[in-house]
């Protein structure tokens, strides 16, 4: 009984540990626990973003839900070595690239005719643009997924990276997700 009692502390210990470490090197702050992935620049679905770093994805309870009002929401944070120099058309091309590229590996040997992405942002002040996309979603529906798009671009003075924060879902502006969304901080000491 000893036995159990102490290795059931340890595999709890350890468990919490590992927890503690994996939110510890979390960039993107958020209320609620939402799954993430991190992937390394250059990214295989996407290799013509020719940046070098890390990306960092978050994943909303519902994203893959049809019927949740968080599906599809999610954001990711690109922290970059150099400066991309951002600007409304590259943002354009970058997530069209991206979407494009993960879609075609979604859907590798589905059969199914994806449509390349279509995507437009407008600046929204010298360090923020706003948008929309329309991409074939190889996830869930199968067919033409709109989604609003935020994205807003820094600089970490502590760790000398560049960053660009996208934020997506379909709802609109004006649906309580995006208060979740624009409250996305960062948890390094970067400056906008």
């Amino acid at each position: 009984m000893k036995i159990i009692y102490t290795t059931t502390l340890l595999l709890l210990s350890m468990f919490i540990s590992v927890q503690a470490q994996e939110k510890a090197n979390l960039l993107l702050d958020i209320d609620t626990p939402w799954r993430s992935e991190q992937l390394t620049f250059p990214i295989g679905f996407a290799p013509s973003l020719d940046y070098k770093g890390m990306e960092e994805v978050r994943f909303a309870k519902g994203w893959g839900n049809k019927e949740s009002e968080e599906f599809w929401t999610y954001t990711f944070l690109w922290y970059l070595d150099e400066d991309p120099v951002v600007t409304a058309s590259k943002i354009e091309k970058d997530i069209e690239a991206y979407f494009d590229g993960l879609m075609a590996l979604v859907g590798k040997g589905s059969g199914l005719d994806i449509t390349p992405a279509n995507v437009v942002f407008v600046p929204d002040s010298a360090t923020s643009y706003i948008g929309k996309a329309k991409m074939f979603d190889a996830f869930f529906t199968k067919g033409i997924q709109e989604l609003n798009i935020k994205a807003v671009t820094g600089y970490c003075e502590s760790s000398k990276k560049h960053t660009v924060l996208f934020t997506f879902s379909p709802q609109d502006y004006d649906h309580p997700i995006w208060k979740t969304l624009d409250g996305i901080t960062l948890t390094v000491d970067c400056k906008e």
